[in-house]
């Protein structure tokens, strides 16, 4: 069993931005893909980079608003990409970087790992399929909290997750 925390990104008088940190490491998985893409040489990730800072900076300024983020994972979870729209060029040649996040509300946004993406597909990526399967697992878990009638929005502070 993984431990999971929610740790507060950026909050606005619109939107919640929080970041998950697993089994208690120092960084979570946001600071740890911001740190890993920041200094980036490829133009291509170097826009996606930037588009993804733009993505969460509107995301504070305008609320979690849908057409910020490409669905992703299944029709019955939450999960979502940024950047919205692929860079130009041959994918195996450039690539192209995802953040995957967790859109519970147009006020709260989860957001988790993320990485370039060369494949089709995310799920045919071991390491982005990784990032994806732990937010549906989030999601699940979150899932079940709502059902039983409490707001994810008025408790994210005090959550703790166990998932596998």
């Amino acid at each position: 069993m993984r431990e999971v925390e929610f740790v507060p990104f950026r909050l606005t008088e619109v939107a919640e931005i929080f970041s998950i940190r697993i089994d208690g490491n120092e960084t979570t998985e946001l600071h740890h893909f911001l740190h890993a893409y920041m200094g980036v040489e490829n133009d291509s990730m170097k826009h996606d980079f930037q588009q993804i800072l733009q993505t969460l900076a509107g995301v504070s300024r305008y609320g979690v608003r849908e057409s910020f983020f490409r669905p992703e994972g299944k029709m019955t979870d939450r999960i979502c990409a940024i950047p919205l729209f692929a860079s130009c060029g041959k994918l195996k040649d450039n690539g192209t970087l995802r953040l995957y996040c967790i859109r519970i509300s147009d006020r709260l946004l989860i957001v988790g790992g993320g990485g370039v993406k060369v494949t089709k597909t995310y799920q045919e990526d071991g390491c982005l399929s990784g990032y994806v399967q732990t937010l549906q697992r989030i999601d699940k878990e979150l899932s079940v909290i709502e059902s039983e009638g409490k707001d994810i929005e008025e408790i994210i502070y005090n959550i703790k997750l166990y998932i596998d």
